[in-house]
């Protein structure tokens, strides 16, 4: 099975729990891919201002840098998408743009709409903010999900999550106290994501 876990804004496939979970699956044998895509730092896009738009990070360079990995997917290849902040929302754009069929998909942290919590977060991700994506199409091209998120998390308001899983039809599992599960809150590890890709590794190998 091939897992692709997506970092968000500011990141990069270093941080957080992304290595280690990464080197989890890699010891069972199963390939993982962490793209980087394009940011700025919060320093980079605070000193350009609130009313100028990101030079690195777009819906449109992430898709650049995401279309070699998505021409590389096999149809008979079964995959499961990682998301954290962004990364759940860029995973629908992508999935929709070039028709990935998916085994399943794990969501952390998600939104579809603007956050209002600063105007740097809400700048780096305006050209990705949609919510009348085709739900049918993508709940049949990603036909199991998870949506992880928590009530504390500093970053993403809790209603925003809830929409996404709501509309995803994603299984629901919320924490009280999980913050924005990034290094800032300690995450540099999460056994949970990786027993859940785990458990689609024992799915798969049942059928």
């Amino acid at each position: 099975m091939k897992f692709v876990i997506f970092h968000g804004s500011f990141g990069s496939p270093e941080e957080n729990w992304f290595p280690d979970v990464k080197n989890n699956l890699e010891k069972l044998g199963h390939e993982v891919i962490v793209p980087r895509f394009p940011v700025e730092s919060w320093d980079e896009l605070t000193k350009l201002g609130p009313d100028k738009s990101p030079q690195h990070q777009s819906l449109a360079s992430w898709m650049v840098a995401f279309e070699p990995f998505a021409k590389s997917f096999k149809s008979d290849e079964k995959l499961c998408f990682v998301g954290h902040s962004l990364g759940p929302l860029f995973i629908l754009h992508a999935v929709s743009r070039f028709h990935i069929q998916l085994d399943s998909a794990i969501f952390v942290s998600p939104f579809l709409t603007m956050l209002k919590r600063s105007w740097q977060i809400d700048n780096a991700n305006a050209s990705f903010y949609k919510s009348d994506f085709d739900f049918h199409v993508l709940k049949k091209l990603i036909p199991i999900s998870y949506a992880i998120y928590s009530e504390d998390d500093p970053y993403v308001p809790i209603e925003y999550p809830r929409k996404f899983a709501q509309q995803m039809g994603s299984s629901v599992i919320e924490s009280k106290n999980g913050g924005h599960f990034n290094g800032e809150a300690g995450y540099t590890t999460f056994p949970l994501v990786a027993e859940l890709c785990k458990t689609r590794i024992k799915r798969i190998g049942t059928k």
